[in-house]
């Protein structure tokens, strides 16, 4: 395996929120090669007649119907990396919305289109592709982007176009300090950083920060009931992961003893860091991998290694992971947005059911995450619309007061969302407190489970308790 490329070492300004890193941050983003053997044309889902199509026509089915919008059409742009299965669930999710909301008489009347922008998970690519679907489409609103280099390298154009984008793919928190108006990081003399950055929300996931809160309380609530008394944590030496490293690299130590913190980079072996961890006594390795991810869990389960193994693994989200691993990947835990197991809320099987019956395949992720931004645009307008006694579409401006006021219900992944505020540190993100509250994220563990399906892993949920489908499991050899 290669080592990290270079535009992704660390150095002790790492994390800073300076210009530079909005303008330039990053590379190709490392996060590729973690994800790109999941699931591709040659390796779909097990079971499916489906392949990742190269070339996926931007279409509608001309829905739409009566109402005050009727003669208006809404169109959406997604910023997808295709050559992954993460960015075909958008771009599937997408276009599932639309023709849901197209046969039950549109948005206040107007059809909804939806158009492909292919980001092949390159930050410059992702940037292209938003002036075009925004310029040369006439995109109304995006959504989509996945990565946190790809995100900031896009946020001058979603701040010159001045359209509305809902991310649904990356996790990078230095997005939210741009918007924030506690921050007047970015601004010119004509604009605040808030008014040039305004356009920007997310849908989902949580920013990293967060989902190293969860980690932590997820660590302290079970740590007693698993018998953890030590842990090694391992993030890779990634700038997508470092938010995530920095913060628990800060704190998990209050919660647990640990001996062993390491941001390991292109490593091929890792029995001498396995070796290390055994001999300092940890009961689990708490985890941020992609990159290496594969390499890791399958040495993990060959070597039978006295230890536990989970945390956030993003090859491990993919369906197809069971059959990429040869079943190593079986007991390892990673946090998810949600699992086709889990209901995190009334909508959530119907719309995995419906998925899978649409496209012959179990979405990721990025797919309901998409799917719930698609709503949220639809009910911003509808209360823009109404809120504002309009008879037209209104423009971003309008519609943002009442995006961050609304309350967004029927999501497929949480039930009723909100956005942080303006003045929040990190603006216009999903408002998050715990898992205990908000039931996400969820902690995934593969497992085998012949009720389901007797050749294959399972993605169960061990936690929290609303989303759980099943207890933790260990490996045999522990």
């Amino acid at each position: 395996m290669a080592d990290v490329p270079e535009n992704e070492q660390q150095d002790e300004n790492e994390g800073r929120l300076d210009r530079r890193s909005v303008l330039k941050y990053g590379g190709t983003g490392a996060l590729t090669a973690g994800l790109a053997g999941c699931q591709t044309a040659e390796n779909p889902v097990p079971g499916s007649n489906l392949r990742v199509e190269e070339e996926p026509e931007n279409t509608s089915n001309g829905g739409g119907g009566d109402g005050i919008l009727s003669d208006e059409t809404i169109t959406i742009g997604v910023l997808a990396p295709m050559n992954l299965p993460l960015g075909v669930s958008m771009w599937k999710a997408a276009q599932m919305r639309r023709d849901i909301i197209n046969d039950n008489g549109g948005i206040l009347g107007a059809n909804v289109e939806v158009k492909l922008g292919n980001t092949e998970v390159s930050p410059g690519t992702a940037q292209s592709e938003h002036q075009r679907l925004t310029v040369q489409e006439g995109c109304d609103f995006t959504t989509g982007i996945f990565l946190g280099s790809a995100l900031l390298q896009t946020m001058p154009s979603i701040a010159n176009q001045e359209t509305i984008h809902l991310t649904t793919g990356s996790a990078d928190p230095r997005v939210g300090q741009l918007v924030s108006k506690t921050d007047d990081f970015g601004s010119t003399e004509e604009k605040s950083s808030y008014e040039r950055f305004k356009y920007h929300f997310r849908v989902g996931p949580i920013h990293l920060l967060d989902l190293a809160d969860a980690m932590l309380e997820f660590i302290e609530n079970r740590k007693e009931e698993y018998g953890w008394e030590k842990a090694a944590l391992l993030t890779e030496n990634l700038g997508e992961f470092t938010p995530y490293a920095e913060r628990l690299s800060e704190r998990l130590s209050s919660v647990i003893d640990v001996p062993i913190k390491q941001r390991p980079g292109g490593v091929s072996d890792w029995s001498p860091l396995y070796n290390e961890i055994e001999n300092a006594g940890c009961d689990i390795a708490i985890i941020g991998m992609a990159l290496g991810g594969t390499t890791a869990v399958n040495q993990w389960a060959q070597q039978q290694r006295n230890f536990e193994f989970g945390g956030i693994h993003v090859p491990a989200q993919a369906y197809s992971y069971w059959e990429s691993t040869g079943g190593n990947v079986e007991h390892l835990f990673t946090m998810n947005a949600m699992t086709p197991q889990t209901e995190n809320t009334p909508k959530t099987q119907p719309f995995v059911q419906d998925y899978i019956e649409r496209f012959d395949e179990v979405p990721i992720y990025t797919g309901p995450l998409t799917y719930d931004a698609i709503s949220v645009i639809k009910q911003g307008i509808e209360d823009t619309v109404e809120g504002e006694d309009m008879e037209t579409l209104p423009d971003a401006d309008t519609i943002i007061p009442y995006l961050e006021d609304g309350t967004f219900s029927g999501g497929t992944v949480i039930a009723e969302a909100q956005f942080t505020p303006p003045d929040a540190k990190y603006a216009h993100e999903p408002q998050w407190t715990s898992m205990a509250e908000t039931g996400v994220p969820v902690f995934q563990q593969w497992q085998m489970d012949p009720e389901i399906r007797e050749d294959y892993g399972t993605m169960h949920s061990i936690a929290p308790q609303q989303n759980k489908t099943s207890d933790k499991t260990i490996p045999e050899w522990l």
